[in-house]
């Protein structure tokens, strides 16, 4: 491997790394029932988890 695809392989590994991690709190939320907050158009806003789109791609 070059350099360049040792970096783009840890780069994809981040991503799905982050992806597993917005999953698993998304689901404590739900389970939990508390708002998740975020900043939206500068402001900070509590959100309901329901409300927020899945960030995992859906199986066809």
């Amino acid at each position: 491997m070059t350099k360049q695809e040792d970096i783009n392989h840890v780069r994809q590994q981040v991503r799905k790394g982050l992806l597993v991690a917005s999953e698993n709190l998304l689901a404590f939320k739900r389970y939990k029932k508390t708002p998740v907050v975020i900043i939206r158009d500068g402001q900070v806003v509590e959100v309901e988890p329901d409300a927020l789109p899945s960030a995992a791609p859906k199986a066809a």
